[in-house]
């Protein structure tokens, strides 16, 4: 019982000591602007819905399109989105909302 009880202790403390890394490289990193995907308001802001919103947060925040449209997935989700809403730009396109 008493090797069973030392066993289980040291896996958990292993397995803490490899998660703490993960969580505080995972945090921002992974995006070329490293903020992470959950604190970029553009999607939020532009109170879109359904489909139009997905797109959104795929190009904006995902992807980070609006600082490198180079990428194909961006001209996917650009053809997407203008199918859907009839516009051009999202919301964290520089330009956007200006008439």
């Amino acid at each position: 019982m008493r090797f069973h009880l030392r066993s289980t202790l040291l896996a958990m403390l292993a397995s803490a000591s490899l998660a703490i890394p993960a969580v505080a490289l995972g945090y921002g990193d992974g995006t070329p602007d490293e903020q992470p995907p959950a604190e970029e308001p553009p999607c939020d802001v532009a109170e879109l819905r359904g489909a139009a919103y997905g797109l959104c947060i795929a190009y904006c925040e995902a992807n980070d399109c609006e600082i490198q449209p180079d990428k194909s997935a961006c001209e996917i989700l650009q053809r997407n989105y203008a199918k859907i809403t009839g516009e051009t730009l999202f919301p964290c396109d520089p330009g956007w909302g200006i008439e």
